[in-house]
């Protein structure tokens, strides 16, 4: 699952804030994990936990992603906050997939 986190949520990062592949997966690893250690869990015990849960969780990690963003001169921009609003729904969809 972290993979596909990555994988899909980087393409924003990537094409709208014009960070490298490689920064990107970067920036969304350190946050996953930060908020992992955090909460003191998994992504395989987040996968069976609650909505809410797995919500409060992407937030957290999209709020990391945000910080660390606007830390770096290089990559801030005035219209990174419409940008972590996808990459955020991104994130969204992937952790709650809609059943089947």
């Amino acid at each position: 699952m972290q993979m596909k986190l990555i994988q899909e949520s980087r393409v924003i990062l990537v094409q709208n804030l014009h960070l490298t592949n490689e920064d990107a997966i970067v920036v969304i690893s350190k946050a996953i994990k930060k908020e992992l250690t955090i909460r003191k869990t998994t992504l395989e015990l987040l996968e069976i936990s609650t909505l809410s849960e797995r919500t409060s969780f992407v937030r957290a990690v999209v709020k990391h992603v945000q910080d660390q963003i606007m830390e770096n001169p290089e990559w801030r921009s005035n219209q990174v906050e419409r940008y972590i609003e996808k990459f955020y729904q991104t994130l969204h969809k992937i952790m709650n997939p809609d059943p089947e």
